[in-house]
């Protein structure tokens, strides 16, 4: 008698009146005779072993289904029917099959997970190369934890539609946003959609944290930022405004000389485009967002990032006082200086860092 039909007339004695040792007796054997010849099975040859594996696995005891699913996980021609069982078993069984086992379809992947649930649909989102038909499931049924971990499986593929759906959730899910921001593969219009959202965040979470006296401060130079980032045209046209003075202020940094010392000497002496270039350069911010800060309608923009870079109140007045008509009032320069001590440089550094995101710069 052969090898497998031996092992059928001990089945059919096993699951008549074995035990369950017994039965994962013979389930192991079958399992390594399967093993040491699947690679040169033709299908018809394994559907026999999907048939009495598939009836045997049924009726053993869920540490054996376990042994037996991380022992078919890799295996390229698995039976097919058996893999799709342990599948749909409990979450302890079917995950090495659901993380692995090249013989599940993507069709099979959108039943199991319509069938079982969340934690097979987690087990599922660790599978290579995953599908989109697979992805847009996961995307649609699955809730917040499955979308950030199949947005986390750098080799899943996304739809367009998947994918906008998960750009258009991380407007309002931070650890969403951080994680698409490490994916090369979201198209360029959905790249700035998340940018836009990443930027917004960053600025409620920046205004809750603020106290309530210096919110409408913040908001208005957040604003005013906002409204200095111009076209690539507005932007040339300032670069040759600045031009002379930027070259110069460039040259002073490189040798290490430029410092707020020498924004304000510039500044005292009404050198307003190298103080501005200067501020620029230090701040890390660009020449039109520094320009509005300084001669902007917002009087408090200029009090954040002076305050946020560490510089002395005698130095944000001669910033001050680069504006036309009310920059040298008495009156207008003591309620900066009340406002500037009542500034917190944690807040303003937050305030800094946010107008750095929001202008575009490093």
């Amino acid at each position: 008698m052969s090898p497998v039909g031996a092992l059928l007339r001990d089945l059919e004695t096993t699951m008549a009146r074995g035990s369950s040792e017994e039965r994962a007796a013979i389930l192991a054997k079958l399992t390594e005779l399967f093993l040491s010849t699947a690679a040169g099975m033709a299908e018809d040859q394994i559907s026999v072993f999907d048939v009495v594996i598939g009836r045997l696995a049924r009726a053993i005891e869920l540490r054996a289904r376990i042994e037996l699913s991380e022992r078919l996980s890799e295996v390229p021609n698995a039976p097919s029917g058996v893999v799709r069982q342990l599948a749909l078993d409990e979450i302890a069984v079917a995950r090495p099959v659901l993380v692995a086992s090249p013989r599940l379809s993507d069709n099979d992947l959108v039943a199991i997970s319509a069938a079982k649930g969340r934690d097979h649909m987690l087990a599922i989102t660790e599978r290579p190369d995953l599908g989109e038909p697979v992805t847009d499931f996961l995307i649609l049924r699955g809730g917040r934890v499955v979308t950030h971990a199949v947005a986390a499986n750098q080799s899943a593929r996304f739809s367009r539609h998947g994918m906008g759906v998960l750009v258009m959730r991380a407007a309002q899910d931070d650890a969403l946003q951080a994680t698409l921001g490490t994916r090369a593969d979201v198209p360029a219009d959905l790249t700035d959609q998340l940018l836009t959202a990443a930027k917004n965040s960053a600025r409620r979470r920046l205004e809750a944290s603020l106290e309530p006296a210096m919110a409408g401060v913040v908001a208005g130079a957040v604003e005013r930022s906002a409204e200095t980032v111009s076209s690539e045209s507005e932007i040339g046209d300032d670069l040759g405004k600045f031009g002379t003075a930027l070259a110069d202020i460039k040259a002073l940094n490189e040798t290490g000389k430029l410092d707020e010392a020498m924004v304000a000497h510039y500044a005292a002496s009404g050198a307003a485009e190298h103080a501005i270039c200067g501020v620029a350069v230090l701040a890390g911010l660009s020449l039109p967002a520094t320009e509005q800060i300084v001669f902007g309608p917002d009087r408090d923009a200029v009090l954040l990032v002076a305050r946020g870079m560490g510089w002395s109140w005698e130095t944000t007045k001669t910033l001050i006082q680069l504006r036309k008509g009310d920059g040298k009032s008495a009156p207008v320069l003591e309620r900066a200086q009340i406002s500037f001590r009542n500034l917190t440089p944690t807040t303003a550094q937050r305030v800094l860092g946010f107008l750095r995101m929001r202008d575009g710069t490093p």
